[in-house]
């Protein structure tokens, strides 16, 4: 029979027996009013019967559509707290987890532990730390990314504490304007309710409107630079770099870099960045001392400025000679890797034919996707063409190096190309069949293109003035072996340009006493005293800083930043450009 029942209701034989089993007596005798439920045999862990859990259900899911719901956590602390109210009989690690809790807040009273009596969160971290183990949490204690931000969290309260205390601006607002000026992301980012509510959650702080920085505080992080390239130049001895530009509105930009003259190598630092009403001599010399005045306000140190850097042009040369008048002890060298970008001009306009393939082949691939397309599926590992720039130094020989390198590889892609398409490709291939043209470009490769390498190495940082200079003679003596009427003509522009530095023979003359060596010791123009001259020793031979400022200049004046003010540009200049080492703090 009970087979029978097992099999029509799906159940089995001795699950049905069992059952039935437990509503009998011993004898096989029915008990009377026994009502027996049928549960799993999972239910024996149970806490909630199947009404509480759909009320907690029901709740839960209420709250949800109500505002964003319940986590886990907070779901787990709504069933301890809805069984302890019910009286319901709980399992004991949920008690002895919230007695634990209290007990590891009292046991570690010097961590970043806080807890709402069921979850124990470290605040430093941010994440909560497992209670089930003591050994849990002395491990968590010992992890170097805790120790890490436990330091931050207290060193972060004590500059709170002091700041809100002492000063009437705030550390969180100046700090705040100083980090998005120094990573160069504009203050009118913080209009983005993203990024504000961002800062506001993982900082704890009001995040203040981008009028307020501003207006308050891009000032007072100027002030703040200025105040540590003072300290960090002290009286100098110095080296100044001014150079000028045409920015994208047409204004005449001038930077001043400096940098301290001592035994070991220092950081180049943009010191000012001033707008000239005109160009030449007179504008230069005043914007010069002006950032004097700005380094020493209580008084130029004239014998302690003892290099000037600029560029050939004839209005910089003439500044250079109006200023040695003020400053005693100046020498005035102009810039030698743009002595030898010169030089790589004057190779350029020797060889009108292979400038003209240079030219014309930029054009042929200039917005031209169906002609680059072509270029990869011939050659797919080699790069594009270069495309110099006349203005950066070296460009133009570092293609001539390109073509003469990949000559027949170039010539078979400009075959492949419909000269109906662009009167450029036409061009090209009539250059291309010409045979001076791989005369040329063996020649220049052969006596010019070690020229980008020794452009590269006068512009490295800290070097030497010994290595510097001895650059700058075995390049002049590699040119002086060229053969050719090209070649002689291309030494005597070197020469020409060495010879027209007036200040590179006063420091050779220092050379040679830091090598004691007595070459020209003694045809110094100007008197240096030891010290000075021991303080030479990393002096720069190039400009090529504060091109690298105007780089910066013209990647923060980009096309969606044009309504700076120039008075607030100038103070984000000096700010953003500034690198200090960031251990002030440790």
């Amino acid at each position: 029979m009970y087979q029978r029942a097992a099999e029509d209701n799906g159940v089995k034989y001795t699950t049905l027996y069992n059952g039935i089993k437990k509503l009998k007596t011993p004898e096989g005798e029915w008990i009377p009013q026994k009502v027996f439920t049928f549960n799993s045999k999972y239910t024996v862990n149970q806490v909630f019967n199947q009404v509480q859990e759909s009320l907690l259900v029901e709740y839960i899911i209420k709250c949800s559509k109500i505002n964003y719901g319940l986590t886990c956590k907070q779901i787990t602390k709504l069933a301890y707290d809805y069984s302890l109210k019910s009286h319901i009989k709980m399992p004991k690690a949920w008690s002895e987890n919230c007695i634990a809790v209290a007990q590891y807040l009292l046991e570690f009273p010097n961590e970043t532990f806080k807890s709402d009596g069921h979850v124990l969160l470290c605040v430093a971290c941010g994440q909560s730390v497992s209670c089930l183990q003591r050994s849990l949490i002395t491990q968590h204690i010992n992890t170097s990314k805790h120790k890490e931000n436990k330091v931050r969290k207290i060193k972060f309260n004590q500059n709170f504490i002091t700041s809100s205390s002492l000063n009437s601006k705030s550390t969180f607002d100046t700090d705040l304007c100083r980090t998005l000026i120094k990573a160069d992301i504009p203050l009118t980012k913080l209009k983005n309710p993203t990024f504000k509510m961002f800062l506001e959650k993982y900082t704890g702080q009001a995040v203040p409107e981008e009028s307020t920085l501003r207006k308050n505080y891009v000032e007072v992080n100027y002030n703040e630079t200025l105040s540590k390239i003072r300290d960090i130049i002290g009286n100098g001895p110095i080296w100044v770099s001014v150079d000028e530009t045409t920015d994208v509105d047409g204004r005449y930009i001038a930077n001043c870099v400096v940098g301290k003259l001592n035994s070991e190598p220092s950081k180049p630092i943009v010191l000012s960045c001033g707008e000239l009403t005109k160009c030449n001599h007179q504008t230069i010399a005043r914007f010069f001392n002006d950032a004097m005045s700005l380094l020493w306000p209580q008084g130029i140190h004239h014998e302690n400025v003892l290099l000037f850097l600029s560029d050939g042009a004839p209005y910089m040369v003439k500044a250079g000679k109006v200023l040695t008048t003020f400053y005693p002890k100046m020498l005035h060298l102009t810039c030698i890797a743009h002595g030898f970008h010169r030089v790589a001009e004057t190779v350029r306009a020797q060889f009108p034919l292979v400038d003209s393939l240079i030219a014309t082949i930029k054009k042929v691939f200039l917005k031209a996707p169906s002609r680059v397309l072509k270029f990869k599926e011939l050659y797919p590992n080699l790069c594009l063409p270069p495309e110099p720039i006349i203005t950066r130094w070296g460009t133009w020989l570092a293609a001539v190096k390109y073509y003469s390198n990949n000559f027949e590889k170039i010539k078979d892609v400009i075959s492949n190309l419909d000269s109906d398409n662009a009167i450029s490709i036409a061009k090209v291939k009539d250059i291309i069949q010409n045979n001076e043209l791989k005369n040329n470009l063996a020649y220049i490769l052969a006596n010019f293109c070690f020229l980008v390498e020794v452009i590269k190495k006068v512009e490295t940082s800290n070097l030497t003035l010994v290595i510097s200079l001895e650059i700058v003679e075995n390049a002049a003596n590699t040119l002086s072996e060229v053969q050719g009427e090209s070649g002689v003509i291309i030494k005597n522009k070197l020469n020409d340009v060495l010879a027209k530095n007036v200040g590179l023979q006063n420091i050779k003359t220092i050379r040679n006493i830091l090598l004691n060596t007595n070459e020209n010791n003694g045809s110094m123009d100007i008197e240096f005293a030891p010290s000075d001259i021991s303080n030479m020793k990393y002096a720069p031979l190039t400009s090529v800083d504060v091109e690298r400022s105007f780089s910066r200049y013209k990647s923060i004046l980009r096309p969606n930043r044009r309504t700076f003010k120039f008075e607030n540009l100038q103070m984000y200049i000096v700010s953003n450009c500034f690198e200090d080492d960031c251990n002030e703090d440790e």
